[in-house]
């Protein structure tokens, strides 16, 4: 979890035509810049709200600047969610699985395979004029 963390709503906006809360924050932070699941944790804890039909859309910081601006999207229900996001936006943030999980099969490198002289091809010679 983040530290010390002053979370402040500088956006709250309610859409029906696609079942969403639009919410737009300030996140003011201590230490290093947390990640997107710690916003995420945050952002939920505070709000009291399920990370299941929370979107975090976007987490802006500024150099030099202890702070953060984001953006994040609350749905009524689960299927609102599936049905409006795209998959790659609902994946973000999530932790990655854990090592002692089962690997994925290891992707062959695409070498190129030795060229072969062709038959009846002549040797390149090693040294001229021997």
């Amino acid at each position: 979890m983040i530290p010390t963390a002053d979370l402040k709503i500088t956006g709250d906006r309610r859409n029906e035509l696609l079942k969403r809360r639009e919410l737009s924050f300030t996140l003011g932070y201590t230490g290093s810049t947390p990640s997107r699941s710690e916003v995420m944790g945050k952002v939920c804890a505070i709000l009291n709200l399920d990370e299941k039909k929370v979107v975090l859309d976007s987490v802006k910081t500024r150099f030099g600047e202890r702070t953060m601006a984001g953006s994040a999207r609350v749905y009524d229900d689960e299927a609102a969610l599936a049905k409006t996001e795209a998959p790659y936006l609902r994946e973000r943030g999530k932790p990655k699985a854990k090592e002692g999980a089962e690997p994925e099969a290891p992707k062959e490198a695409a070498k190129p395979a030795p060229k072969e002289p062709a038959e009846g091809a002549k040797p390149a010679a090693k040294e001229a004029g021997a």
